[in-house]
């Protein structure tokens, strides 16, 4: 922990700004991107779950990466803040429900709190 509370950063509308990954009721896994070309790095992400289940996500450098059962957890109604792998760039998101249940899943980039 670096001893900083987690900031969002947002350069602009589209730049750092929080990207929303619904996990389908299939379920099968669901991607997306946060793109981050602003001067300062993200090197934190505020994954909030907000959906009634829990859903594993994945954030990678992958293009377009696959969340499994394998990834990491998140409860209902919970948030969990994790290190970017792409703190300047383009991170690869995924979602995946638990259950036939869809969720949204935020993701925020920003610094600190890790």
């Amino acid at each position: 922990m670096n001893g900083f509370p987690f900031a969002p950063l947002q350069a602009s509308a589209t730049v750092g700004a929080t990207v929303k990954v619904t996990a389908n009721d299939t379920p099968t896994s669901v991607s997306g991107s946060l793109v981050n070309t602003a001067a300062r790095q993200a090197n934190t992400i505020r994954v909030c779950n907000a959906g009634t289940v829990l859903v594993f996500v994945r954030v990678s450098a992958e293009s377009v990466p696959t969340a499994t059962a394998s990834d990491i957890p998140i409860p209902a109604g919970e948030s969990l803040l994790i290190q970017n792998p792409v703190g300047a760039g383009t991170a690869g998101l995924a979602a995946l429900s638990s259950t036939t249940t869809a969720c949204d899943v935020y993701f925020t980039p920003g610094e600190g709190g890790v």
